[in-house]
């Protein structure tokens, strides 16, 4: 009960899990019938080594969806013995979820993703948050539950990878964690559970505070420098563009007028985007590393629900994919990629080069 911990909003599912542990001598205690969005017992932000999980695809977060007092509803002797067991940190944990139910605030406004990369209060305070999918805020979620150094597996869309409109998304995961690896699985591995989305499997580590504050100084020298490298340009013709609005305030030709704001409106916001991507290029070309990529074609399950052969680890019932051997599963290379990186990449050019 203090190390095991499971949350699914599918109370089938964590009856099911329940059942699980105790067939195989466990205790069930941590596992909950809850919104996985929202703070329960043992389950609060910064609390684990290590997160599993394959989040729903497809729905979404609306405005209008609200913690309930269901969601937060304790005993008082459940209240002491959970803060006895994890003290002020679900003390503190608890309060911001009772905060946010005294306020009435939508469960979206527990998260930073929603917002975009919005990080001014100015931009945050104009811009209400609409409708997100599920999938994206349960990768913000698992991340704020993990420990510095915590590790994360987590099944996403392949739109999550791909998809220009969510850039955010993935330099929000690139901001506080270090990608070890994507597994790209096959179209048909969710075809027996009713869903056709092409899928991956993300594994993530969480910064440890050093690595936080590497990654930190870095993205703040890049910025800088990027800044200091438009900043006389900006200045010049923004001076131009603003005195082009005094004449023709002066000359009280209003169409001029407002010609003249909107072209310096879209000039600092054209110049604002170019700055951020160039300081966004120039912090990955410094802060590099490896990231292992894995293209499965046999998981252990066919289209239609049988078991299949699995080419991502070796399973002495499912078997290996004919001609493959173990040293070739996914886990086995990715075991040799992060022994030596360089090395691995070097093996795997040289062979693309024979063939």
């Amino acid at each position: 009960n203090r190390c095991i911990y499971g949350c699914d909003a599918n109370d089938r599912m964590a009856r099911t899990s329940k059942m699980n542990m105790i067939m195989h001598g466990d205790g069930h205690g941590g596992v909950h019938h809850h919104n996985g969005f929202i703070n329960v017992n043992g389950i609060f932000e910064g609390r684990f080594d290590i997160i599993l999980t394959n989040p729903p695809f497809g729905a979404n977060v609306e405005p209008t969806d609200r913690i309930t007092e269901g969601d937060v509803r304790t005993t008082d002797e459940q209240r002491r013995r959970y803060s006895r067991a994890y003290g002020k940190a679900y003390t503190d944990a608890q309060e911001r979820v009772l905060k946010a139910l005294e306020a009435k605030a939508p469960i979206g406004s527990l998260f930073d993703l929603p917002h975009k990369g919005e990080d001014n209060e100015a931009e945050l305070a104009r811009h209400k948050p609409g409708k997100i999918k599920t999938e994206i805020l349960f990768i913000e979620r698992c991340l704020s539950l993990l420990k510095p150094g915590g590790r994360l597996g987590i099944v996403l869309p392949e739109g999550i990878f791909n998809n220009p409109s969510l850039q955010y998304v993935r330099e929000f995961c690139e901001d506080r964690a270090r990608i070890l690896a994507v597994v790209s699985l096959p179209q048909e591995a969710f075809f027996a559970a009713g869903a056709t989305v092409k899928a991956s499997m993300l594994f993530v580590q969480k910064y440890t505070e050093a690595e936080a504050a590497k990654f930190a100084k870095v993205r703040d020298a890049a910025i800088k420098e990027v800044e200091a490298k438009h900043t006389p340009a900006i200045a010049a013709e923004t001076a131009r563009l603003e005195a082009e609005i005094d004449a023709a305030k002066q000359a009280k030709d209003a169409d001029r007028r407002k010609a003249a704001q909107s072209q310096l409106k879209q000039y600092l916001a054209r110049m604002a985007e170019q700055k951020r991507l160039e300081a966004r290029a120039l912090l990955r070309e410094r802060f590099d590393y490896p990231v292992f990529l894995y293209d499965a074609k046999h998981i252990g399950i066919s289209a239609t629900g049988e078991p299949d052969a699995c080419e991502l680890h070796l399973d002495p019932i499912l078997g290996l994919p004919e001609g493959m051997q173990e040293q070739t599963t996914a886990l086995m290379q990715y075991r040799l990629f992060r022994r030596n990186p360089d090395a691995f990449i070097a093996a795997i050019s040289k062979r693309e080069v024979s063939r």
